[in-house]
């Protein structure tokens, strides 16, 4: 999913120049998409212990998946506009933003005692992984924002591959974690977010 993202850093200033043909706009309106994720963020950290970070982020892919199915359906139909563009990217970074934080907690849940390598590895790989994924979306701009609404939905349907490896197929199972016991205690995974 973070590829979605480094495409659309990459492209955004040729989608103002090229396609819509208001760079002026440009910085604004890249704000008020940020602006979403952090708001998502905000969002996360109130809500996360209530609802658990498996919900939420299921349930924020399968968004970020919706949205941009209709993204492609609007650009590929060639009705896209400044407006539907700037919704279309605030919703999928809102998305984005809700599934990704949790996602990168659950990996790291496994792995508590090298979580720090452990992050850091995740940290790279996803990095280095989004930007050449993000550059080979940016690649293809066509004068069209479709090339960056179909990588995205690209993105999305792998983002869906690997959740649904790493949870046996099952989307929203709970989860829970055993104590100092050994006997499962679904009670602190519940208080913990952990589902």
């Amino acid at each position: 999913m973070f590829a979605s993202t480094m495409a659309y850093v990459g492209m955004v200033q040729q989608i103002f120049s090229d396609v819509f043909h208001r760079p002026g706009l440009m910085p604004g309106m890249f704000a008020l998409c940020a602006a979403t994720m952090g708001v998502a963020a905000l969002v996360n950290s109130r809500v996360v212990e209530r609802l658990g970070m498996r919900l939420i982020s299921h349930t924020a892919l399968l968004c970020f998946l919706g949205i941009t199915v209709l993204h492609v359906l609007v650009a590929a139909l060639g009705d896209e506009r400044l407006w539907t563009f700037v919704a279309f990217q605030a919703a999928t970074m809102a998305c984005f933003s809700l599934s990704v934080s949790n996602f990168g907690a659950m990996a790291m849940e496994p792995i508590g005692a090298v979580a720090g390598i452990g992050a850091s590895l995740q940290g790279f790989i996803s990095t280095f992984g989004a930007a050449l994924v993000g550059a080979v979306i940016g690649r293809n701009f066509s004068g069209t924002t479709l090339p960056l609404a179909a990588g995205s939905l690209c993105c999305g349907l792998l983002a869906l591959v690997f959740v649904l490896f790493a949870e046996r197929g099952r989307l929203f199972r709970r989860h829970h974690v055993a104590t100092a016991t050994g006997a499962a205690d679904g009670a602190s995974a519940e208080g913990m977010g952990i589902h």
